[in-house]
């Protein structure tokens, strides 16, 4: 009995020397891995030392995040670890809310002075390009589904945010501003119009944008009916893979196609790092069975990508300087302008004034997420 008392009071110990022994022979064994599927991210190498990566301790610290993505079982310690910070009470920890219905949404948007820098870059950008410009913002989720966040959450503040935005633009008399928060609320009682794991919206809000916008800017908007819907289901987005919730269910993506539009009247090119590729398709639908399936639309993130339209509904050409929303809004834009030039400034380095000249553009359309125009760095650039 004495003996099984003892064995019982070593155990624990015994396990725990156990798990710090194999840990790093686990490291050695197991091959390390260069992307994380679930993650959607590039996971990190060993970095070579070199004698000033060591002094300067930039070596430590790529070692340490080294270690960190090339853990062991890492995808159940990250999970295990999501699941924990639900369980005491810390939901929106990483950044993602845990809400109800499965929808993972985005902690809420705050006022920082990035803001003021953008509005003061679109402004000049806008006031300088001597054609009418169009500025959308589109609110987030939790804004928009209020109703669907936890008990306990921060307050969103969409509807100030943009209401700034739009007062700021309220000086430049060829610019209009398109506020589509109060349509999103109404409509949101009927339509799901972001994905419940993405932050995204879906192609049913992108179209209901898009007509919003076409009483805007004066164009007629494809009739619904004209599009076939085409339904894919296992579609897990970005707030899955950075909330590391991974028992929350997949969802179906839908991609829109204009089948009645002309077989051969559509043209894309895409252009990045000074190469141009050029399609007759404005959907990847191989790009389903990758990772990173909202990459469907427009094969995703790329500097400068070009839309040809042979049967469009009038010969204007379209700038819109863009983040990855616009993604599925282009193909139905596509039927309003013989041409439309998406540039992502994120990627994009030249002038984008230069476009408008070069190009002959008839209007600019400013299509950003909320959290892009508050928060990005790289408007700065927007000429």
């Amino acid at each position: 009995m004495k003996q099984k008392n003892k064995i019982i009071q070593f155990l624990p110990s015994a396990v725990f020397c156990m798990i710090i022994l194999l840990i790093p022979v686990l490291y050695l064994a197991i091959p390390d891995s260069d992307f994380s599927a679930l993650e959607k991210r590039k996971l990190s190498q060993f970095p070579k030392p070199t004698l000033d990566t060591v002094f300067s301790g930039e070596f430590g610290k790529d070692f340490e995040t080294y270690l960190n993505d090339q853990m062991p079982l890492r995808t159940f310690f990250v999970g295990t670890n999501a699941y924990y910070d639900q369980l005491v009470g810390r939901n929106g920890l990483n950044g993602i809310y845990r809400a109800k219905d499965d929808y993972l949404m985005v902690t809420p948007v705050k006022d920082v002075p990035t803001l003021d820098n953008n509005l003061k870059y679109i402004g000049e950008f806008v006031d300088t390009m001597d054609v009418p410009s169009y500025v959308c913002v589109v609110p987030t989720a939790g804004y928009i589904y209020n109703d669907e966040l936890p008990l306990n959450h921060y307050e969103y503040n969409d509807d100030e945010l943009i209401d700034k935005i739009e007062n700021s633009f309220s000086k430049y008399p060829r610019t209009t501003f398109v506020n589509i928060v109060d349509d999103f609320k109404e409509l949101s009682k009927s339509e799901q119009l972001y994905y419940r794991t993405d932050h995204h919206w879906t192609s049913e809000g992108a179209y209901e944008c898009y007509k919003i916008l076409g009483s805007a800017m004066g164009f007629e908007p494809t009739a619904e009916d004209n599009f076939e819907k085409e339904v894919y289901n296992g579609f897990y987005g970005t707030n899955y893979s950075k909330s590391a919730l991974w028992f929350t269910p997949g969802e179906t993506l839908e991609i829109w196609d204009n089948t009645k539009r002309p077989q051969g009247s559509i043209e894309m090119y895409i252009t990045e790092g000074g190469e141009v590729s050029v399609s007759d398709k404005l959907f990847y639908r191989e790009n389903l069975d990758t990772t990173d399936q909202y990459t469907a639309f427009l094969d995703g993130n790329h500097a400068l990508v070009t839309i040809k339209n042979s049967n469009a509904k009038s010969d204007k050409k379209l700038l819109v300087l863009r983040d990855s929303y616009s993604h599925c809004l282009a193909p139905f834009l596509a039927d309003n302008y013989s041409e439309i030039v998406l540039a992502d400034v994120r990627y994009y380095l030249n002038p984008v004034s230069d476009i408008v000249k070069k190009e002959n553009i008839d209007e600019i359309l400013l299509m950003y997420s909320l959290d892009s125009i508050v928060n990005s760095t790289d408007l700065g650039g927007i000429y």
